[in-house]
Protein backbone atom coordinates (compact mmCIF):
# COMPACT_ATOMS: atom_id res chain seq x y z
CA UNK A 1 0.00 0.00 0.00
CA UNK A 2 1.35 3.40 -1.17
CA UNK A 3 0.65 6.54 0.93
CA UNK A 4 1.95 9.79 0.82
CA UNK A 5 4.47 11.38 3.34
CA UNK A 6 5.12 15.14 4.06
CA UNK A 7 8.08 15.95 5.67
CA UNK A 8 8.53 19.37 7.21
CA UNK A 9 12.47 20.14 6.43
CA UNK A 10 13.35 24.22 8.48
CA UNK A 11 16.66 23.49 6.44
CA UNK A 12 17.63 21.40 3.52
CA UNK A 13 20.40 19.17 3.91
CA UNK A 14 21.31 16.77 1.58
CA UNK A 15 22.66 13.80 3.53
CA UNK A 16 19.55 14.52 5.98
CA UNK A 17 17.26 13.86 3.09
CA UNK A 18 19.03 10.99 1.42
CA UNK A 19 18.64 8.99 4.88
CA UNK A 20 15.05 10.05 5.38
CA UNK A 21 14.53 8.87 1.83
CA UNK A 22 16.01 5.46 2.83
CA UNK A 23 14.16 4.97 5.81
CA UNK A 24 11.08 5.60 4.32
CA UNK A 25 11.93 3.24 1.35
CA UNK A 26 12.60 1.08 3.92
CA UNK A 27 9.13 0.81 5.43
CA UNK A 28 7.16 0.78 2.14
CA UNK A 29 6.61 4.05 2.05
CA UNK A 30 7.58 5.70 -2.08
CA UNK A 31 5.65 8.34 -2.01
CA UNK A 32 7.57 11.29 0.41
CA UNK A 33 6.55 14.68 -0.42
CA UNK A 34 8.95 17.37 1.50
CA UNK A 35 8.23 21.06 3.00
CA UNK A 36 10.51 23.56 2.73
CA UNK A 37 10.16 26.35 4.82
CA UNK A 38 8.90 28.58 3.09
CA UNK A 39 5.64 26.26 2.34
CA UNK A 40 5.02 26.01 6.33
CA UNK A 41 4.90 29.14 7.76
CA UNK A 42 2.57 28.63 10.35
CA UNK A 43 4.39 25.30 11.33
CA UNK A 44 6.90 26.88 11.97
CA UNK A 45 4.69 29.61 14.02
CA UNK A 46 3.11 27.06 15.90
CA UNK A 47 6.71 25.64 16.80
CA UNK A 48 8.14 29.06 18.21
CA UNK A 49 5.07 29.94 19.69
CA UNK A 50 4.74 26.86 22.03
CA UNK A 51 8.88 26.94 22.89
CA UNK A 52 8.19 30.59 24.27
CA UNK A 53 5.18 29.40 26.29
CA UNK A 54 7.37 26.83 27.34
CA UNK A 55 10.12 28.66 28.58
CA UNK A 56 7.45 31.42 30.23
CA UNK A 57 6.14 28.09 32.22
CA UNK A 58 9.81 27.48 32.84
CA UNK A 59 10.28 31.44 34.02
CA UNK A 60 7.39 31.02 36.39
CA UNK A 61 8.70 28.34 38.37
CA UNK A 62 12.20 29.82 38.47
CA UNK A 63 10.82 33.02 40.09
CA UNK A 64 8.15 31.06 42.38
CA UNK A 65 11.16 28.80 43.59
CA UNK A 66 13.34 31.70 44.20
CA UNK A 67 10.62 33.57 46.13
CA UNK A 68 10.24 30.34 48.51
CA UNK A 69 13.75 29.36 49.04
CA UNK A 70 14.58 33.70 49.84
CA UNK A 71 17.02 34.07 46.82
CA UNK A 72 17.83 37.13 44.75
CA UNK A 73 17.93 36.52 40.25
CA UNK A 74 20.06 38.35 38.82
CA UNK A 75 17.66 41.04 36.66
CA UNK A 76 16.52 42.38 40.33
CA UNK A 77 18.92 45.36 41.02
CA UNK A 78 17.94 46.87 44.02
CA UNK A 79 19.93 48.64 46.51
CA UNK A 80 19.19 51.04 49.81
CA UNK A 81 21.28 53.22 51.60
CA UNK A 82 21.20 52.49 55.45
CA UNK A 83 22.33 49.71 56.64
CA UNK A 84 20.14 48.49 59.83
CA UNK A 85 17.48 46.20 60.43
CA UNK A 86 14.60 48.21 59.11
CA UNK A 87 16.21 49.07 55.84
CA UNK A 88 17.36 44.93 55.12
CA UNK A 89 13.79 44.23 56.43
CA UNK A 90 12.48 46.93 53.84
CA UNK A 91 15.01 45.74 51.19
CA UNK A 92 13.45 41.95 51.64
CA UNK A 93 9.92 42.86 51.50
CA UNK A 94 11.37 45.28 48.10
CA UNK A 95 12.74 42.37 46.34
CA UNK A 96 9.61 39.84 47.04
CA UNK A 97 7.61 42.12 45.47
CA UNK A 98 9.88 42.48 42.12
CA UNK A 99 9.57 38.87 42.19
CA UNK A 100 5.84 38.68 42.92
CA UNK A 101 5.55 41.38 39.75
CA UNK A 102 7.78 39.11 37.29
CA UNK A 103 5.42 36.11 37.86
CA UNK A 104 2.74 38.26 37.48
CA UNK A 105 3.94 39.46 34.25
CA UNK A 106 4.48 35.73 33.21
CA UNK A 107 0.92 34.85 33.79
CA UNK A 108 -0.65 37.70 31.84
CA UNK A 109 2.18 36.60 29.07
CA UNK A 110 1.02 32.62 29.33
CA UNK A 111 -2.40 33.62 28.49
CA UNK A 112 -1.87 35.58 25.54
CA UNK A 113 0.39 32.91 24.56
CA UNK A 114 -2.18 30.45 24.96
CA UNK A 115 -4.84 32.08 23.04
CA UNK A 116 -2.14 32.23 19.76
CA UNK A 117 -1.17 29.02 20.15
CA UNK A 118 -4.77 27.69 20.26
CA UNK A 119 -5.57 29.57 16.86
CA UNK A 120 -2.19 28.71 14.97
CA UNK A 121 -3.36 24.99 16.14
CA UNK A 122 -6.66 25.48 14.53
CA UNK A 123 -4.83 27.08 11.48
CA UNK A 124 -2.34 23.82 10.69
CA UNK A 125 -4.95 21.18 11.74
CA UNK A 126 -7.62 23.09 8.67
CA UNK A 127 -4.20 23.17 6.09
CA UNK A 128 -2.34 19.97 7.00
CA UNK A 129 -4.92 17.39 7.87
CA UNK A 130 -4.60 14.30 8.22
CA UNK A 131 -0.62 15.25 8.68
CA UNK A 132 -0.88 17.63 10.98
CA UNK A 133 -0.34 14.95 14.52
CA UNK A 134 2.80 13.56 12.38
CA UNK A 135 3.83 17.21 12.15
CA UNK A 136 3.04 17.63 16.19
CA UNK A 137 4.35 14.79 17.51
CA UNK A 138 7.67 15.73 15.61
CA UNK A 139 7.55 19.38 16.95
CA UNK A 140 6.60 18.21 20.69
CA UNK A 141 9.86 15.49 20.07
CA UNK A 142 12.09 18.42 19.31
CA UNK A 143 10.95 21.05 22.14
CA UNK A 144 11.06 18.04 25.02
CA UNK A 145 14.22 17.46 24.52
CA UNK A 146 15.48 21.51 23.86
CA UNK A 147 13.65 22.29 27.52
CA UNK A 148 15.15 19.25 29.16
CA UNK A 149 18.48 20.85 28.65
CA UNK A 150 16.55 24.59 29.52
CA UNK A 151 15.15 23.16 32.94
CA UNK A 152 18.98 22.03 33.57
CA UNK A 153 20.55 25.28 32.84
CA UNK A 154 17.92 27.03 35.19
CA UNK A 155 18.42 24.02 37.93
CA UNK A 156 22.17 25.27 37.66
CA UNK A 157 21.65 28.90 37.81
CA UNK A 158 19.38 27.90 41.35
CA UNK A 159 22.01 26.34 42.39
CA UNK A 160 25.10 29.04 41.62
CA UNK A 161 22.60 31.46 43.37
CA UNK A 162 22.06 29.49 46.40
CA UNK A 163 25.62 29.29 47.17
CA UNK A 164 26.63 32.76 46.37
CA UNK A 165 23.88 34.18 48.48
CA UNK A 166 24.71 31.53 50.82
CA UNK A 167 28.48 32.93 51.28
CA UNK A 168 27.10 36.56 51.19
CA UNK A 169 24.77 35.94 54.01
CA UNK A 170 27.62 33.99 56.19
CA UNK A 171 30.36 37.02 55.22
CA UNK A 172 27.52 39.76 56.53
CA UNK A 173 27.05 37.94 59.40
CA UNK A 174 30.51 38.26 60.33
CA UNK A 175 30.72 41.61 59.22
CA UNK A 176 28.38 42.23 62.11
CA UNK A 177 29.45 40.72 64.67
CA UNK A 178 33.20 42.09 64.21
CA UNK A 179 31.31 45.77 63.92
CA UNK A 180 30.10 45.45 67.78
CA UNK A 181 31.41 48.01 70.24
CA UNK A 182 31.32 48.44 73.81
CA UNK A 183 27.79 50.81 74.84
CA UNK A 184 29.86 52.19 77.75
CA UNK A 185 33.09 53.10 78.32
CA UNK A 186 34.55 54.10 81.39
CA UNK A 187 36.50 57.34 81.28
CA UNK A 188 36.38 57.61 85.18
CA UNK A 189 38.31 55.95 88.07
CA UNK A 190 34.60 55.08 89.99
CA UNK A 191 34.18 50.96 89.48
CA UNK A 192 30.55 49.91 88.41
CA UNK A 193 29.52 46.57 89.20
CA UNK A 194 27.78 44.31 86.59
CA UNK A 195 24.22 45.30 87.63
CA UNK A 196 25.33 48.83 86.85
CA UNK A 197 27.27 48.59 83.77
CA UNK A 198 24.08 46.30 82.51
CA UNK A 199 21.61 49.37 83.45
CA UNK A 200 24.43 51.75 81.86
CA UNK A 201 24.55 49.90 78.45
CA UNK A 202 20.67 50.05 77.56
CA UNK A 203 21.16 53.50 77.29
CA UNK A 204 20.12 57.18 78.40
CA UNK A 205 16.23 56.57 77.10
CA UNK A 206 15.74 53.43 79.14
CA UNK A 207 12.70 53.90 81.35
CA UNK A 208 13.97 52.48 84.70
CA UNK A 209 11.11 50.01 86.08
CA UNK A 210 11.91 48.94 89.45
CA UNK A 211 11.51 51.25 92.48
CA UNK A 212 14.74 54.08 92.87
CA UNK A 213 15.75 52.98 96.48
CA UNK A 214 16.76 49.31 95.09
CA UNK A 215 19.57 51.28 93.43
Amino acid sequence: MTMSVYLYLPELHLVGLLHIYYRYMMHGNSNIKFIVAKQAKEIYKYKTTKRKLYRTNAAILFNKTCRHKQLTPTYINISINGKNQQCYRTLKIAKQYRISQEIKYHHIKKLKLNEQLYKLHLECTDKWSSTWPIILQNIDQKLTQEMESYYDNLNKKLDKLQNKQHCMRKTKTNQQQNQFYPRTVNLTKIKFNHEEMSLLNKGLQHNIEKPLEKY
